[in-house]
């Protein structure tokens, strides 16, 4: 059975009430699920999350929006959560040094202990991982080319035009380490995996899913994994310049917390049409306000054309905001 013809794939959807009224109030960070609802009991019964980040530069406003979302899923639902910090995956699927992947890797586990992750209610880990590794060794049999050609991030094309992707076995191996990561509760026992990513990653779902079926009617090389996999998806944070979405790997998309002030100043306070949509979704999903605050600076944004000098407060204010989150992530290099 190829992925195509596979029953078990089902279609990305937006937000259900269910699963809206099971995360309250930080759903409004998601955008689409994937079988959400039904890996999300009244309970949360046997249920686990896992999400994850590349570490290939300093966090965007986008990858910023998405540790401050799980942290608040952590708070909201109160379960095991793992985030692995994948530099192993990254070595393999992007061109960057790996001294510059363990620098990053290390500097983003001590962020998020930082800005709030509770690691009495859930665990960091890297792609070094020696279970992981395991895992994604004895999962690849139940994979096919087909399958990972078929199932893959719509983004590849544009990264690999700006020279950014890793060689073709190396996309392979990053697929199967972070397939290996989404079913590490499985492996443990859970029957219900929640997976947290961006939109662009939902195909992991799908290859999860296609592991878990054919291992199931595997007979003698069945794993015995009796888990469904759900997924929630983070809005995206659209890029700087009309780029579809801030990424790490397209510096002209982006702002970053590696960034020096000045050039912070100079991409925030930027009055270019182009800019502004992005500007907005940053200060909604990565500031960290509060809603009366967002609520503020969405009428600012909405009437921007005949209040320019309001809406360009806001982006001010949230210029201090994002300098400070950059001032602590460059507290926690080594």
């Amino acid at each position: 059975m190829t992925a195509a013809t596979s029953p078990i794939i089902s279609t990305v959807q937006p937000i259900s009430r269910r699963v809206h009224d099971r995360l309250g109030p930080i759903a409004r960070r998601f955008s689409h699920e994937n079988g959400a609802a039904d890996v999300l009991p009244a309970d949360l019964t046997d249920l686990e999350v896992v999400t994850g980040f590349g570490s290939t530069n300093a966090p965007t406003a986008g990858t910023l929006s998405v540790m401050i979302g799980i942290i608040e899923l952590q708070q909201r639902l109160g379960v095991p959560m793992t985030v692995i910090v994948s530099e192993l995956g990254a070595w393999n699927s992007r061109n960057v040094a790996w001294a510059d992947l363990l620098r990053v890797r290390d500097q983003m586990l001590a962020f998020l202990r930082a800005i709030g992750f509770d690691e009495n209610r859930g665990e960091l880990r890297t792609h070094l991982h020696e279970g992981n590794l395991t895992r994604a060794g004895r999962i690849a049999r139940y994979l096919t080319p087909t399958d990972l050609a078929e199932h893959c991030e719509d983004l590849n094309d544009l990264y690999d035009s700006h020279g950014l992707l890793g060689g073709e076995v190396g996309l392979t191996v990053d697929s199967l380490y972070t397939v290996a990561d989404i079913l590490g509760p499985a492996e443990n026992g859970a029957r219900n995996i929640l997976m947290v990513s961006g939109m662009e990653e939902a195909y992991f779902t799908q290859l999860a899913r296609i592991v878990l079926e054919r291992q199931r009617t595997a007979g003698d090389l069945s794993l015995g994994w009796e888990a469904e996999v759900g997924a929630v998806y983070f809005r995206v944070i659209g890029g700087l310049g009309g780029y579809p979405k801030m990424s790490k790997s397209i510096p002209a998309s982006a702002i970053h917390l590696g960034m020096n002030a000045d050039d912070l100043r100079a991409r925030i306070l930027s009055d270019a049409p182009a800019d502004q949509p992005a500007l907005f979704s940053a200060i909604d999903l990565a500031s960290g306000w509060g809603d009366a605050q967002i609520r503020a600076a969405r009428s600012s944004y909405d009437a921007r054309d005949a209040d320019p000098i309001t809406w360009a407060q806001v982006k001010s204010d949230y210029l201090d905001t994002f300098v400070g989150y950059a001032d602590q992530w460059k507290r926690c290099a080594r």
